[in-house]
């Protein structure tokens, strides 16, 4: 068994293990990596269009920050993450009842004197009541606050105040709750996902291609891009730009239902979304050049990892780094896969990386290995490992998945569970020596 003491005390100089990410899959993952380095590096998708972030983000044209708090949280310090302030990042504020009634909710919540904020320390409470302060002096008038996210409306309140632009805020986050790791996001810009299927479908919006509150993909995903068109913009071809921060996006709710919700744009009969070719931000191609590993971890796979390599300079960027480059793939079922196996799963990838690296730049360059667990693991679509060899791309078959306690095979709608500290064991003894 490790010695989680030495560990902790070698992190500080632990080596950078850049993730390709968001959404939860990597919560535990990142847990066990704060014991062994706190150089990791979270790219994070902040392109998620449902629940209470779709109603922020309507209107504020705003990138999605949900993924990007949830990431800070779990990679915190533990003394400052405690119980009472996770809880306070997570409050939501009722689904149903009166505006003014929630709103002054919010409002009480700015107070030193609601019992929410009992059992956090008192400068770290501080910080986090100006944010939100300042998220109720400069949204904008008419916000609705119903489900809304108070640890989402703090993180909104830093862009607003600084005028647009979430590095001020999340580097402040980053020092208030002692963060053991960076959390970037792929792109600070206000933009959404669009898929078009293989039966010639797009859906608009991350929430109708992982069916978050609607059906999700049907079909096979032909394209994958970003647009700036929103899912409320219904009908529209281009959103016209982005808008100042703090800009109304208008006062209606989200655009369509029933088949509109379905297709995303009115079934097929409107324009489709125009794609969006947008630059890598600047600190996550920094990021991605000065990495030891790099990893292509599980979850969802277009819209938490594929997503992350769709900004103009990521592939020349991963290309360029003499790193070793991982994919761990998921097991078990990941409704966005429809059936794809490991080796579809890779073919995909590399085609994301290439686009922007080039046609020909071998796959050595780009992804190395692929991690699979043939004892413990369920791959849906298959592993194909000769489809693999025909890619240039390794297979390690390690125990990264846990167990049944007693001993069988996993069936695949319990699947998927990776053990967080074999992954993380793993991804170190794989990464570049540093010095």
């Amino acid at each position: 068994m490790p010695d989680r003491g030495a560990m902790t005390g070698d992190a500080a100089h632990g080596p950078r293990i850049v993730f390709f990410t968001g959404g939860t899959a990597l919560k535990s993952l990142s847990h066990a990596l704060t014991d062994r380095t706190h150089n990791s590096v979270h790219l994070v998708t902040p392109f998620d269009s449902g629940g209470s972030t779709a109603v922020l983000r309507r209107y504020i044209r705003m990138p999605a920050v949900g993924d990007l708090r949830n990431r800070l949280l779990a990679l915190a310090d533990p003394t400052v993450a405690t119980p009472p302030l996770l809880a306070l990042c997570d409050l939501r504020l009722a689904d149903a009842g009166a505006y003014d009634t929630l709103m002054q909710r919010l409002y009480a919540l700015g107070s030193e004197r609601d019992p929410a904020w009992r059992g956090i320390d008192p400068l770290v409470a501080d910080v986090l009541r100006l944010h939100l302060r300042w998220f109720l002096e400069f949204a904008p008038s008419g916000f609705d606050p119903h489900g809304a996210c108070l640890g989402n409306l703090l993180l909104a309140g830093g862009y607003l105040r600084h005028g647009g632009g979430l590095g001020p805020v999340l580097h402040l986050f980053t020092r208030l709750l002692r963060v053991r790791g960076t959390v970037v996001p792929i792109v600070d810009d206000d933009l959404h996902l669009a898929a078009e299927l293989a039966e010639g479908t797009v859906l608009l919006g991350q929430h109708r291609i992982t069916g978050k509150g609607v059906p999700g993909i049907t079909a096979p995903v032909r394209r994958l891009f970003l647009t700036r068109t929103r899912p409320d913009d219904t009908g529209q071809a281009e959103a016209g730009g982005q808008a100042e921060a703090g800009g109304q996006a208008g006062a209606g709710g989200p655009g369509g239902t029933g088949d509109e919700e379905r297709h995303g744009v009115g079934g097929g009969k409107c324009a489709p979304p125009a794609e969006a070719r947008v630059p890598v931000s600047d600190a996550a191609a920094r990021h991605i050049a000065q990495a030891d590993l790099i990893c292509f971890p599980m979850g969802s796979f277009y819209t938490s990892v594929l997503s992350n390599l769709l900004p103009q300079g990521v592939g020349r960027a991963v290309a360029a780094v003499p790193c070793p480059k991982v994919y761990v793939p998921n097991t078990g079922t990941d409704s966005e896969q429809l059936g794809l196996s490991v080796a579809d799963c890779v073919a995909v990838l590399l085609a994301a990386l290439r686009r922007d690296a080039g046609a020909d730049v071998p796959a050595d360059r780009l992804l190395q290995t692929v991690v699979v667990d043939t004892r413990n693991g369920v791959y849906s679509g298959g592993i194909d490992r000769e489809g693999l060899r025909a890619q240039g791309v390794d297979v390690l078959d390690a125990p990264v998945v846990r167990a049944l306690p007693d001993g069988g095979a996993h069936a695949a709608a319990v699947a998927g569970r990776h053990d967080a500290e074999a992954v993380a064991d793993l991804l170190l003894r794989l990464a570049r020596p540093r010095g």
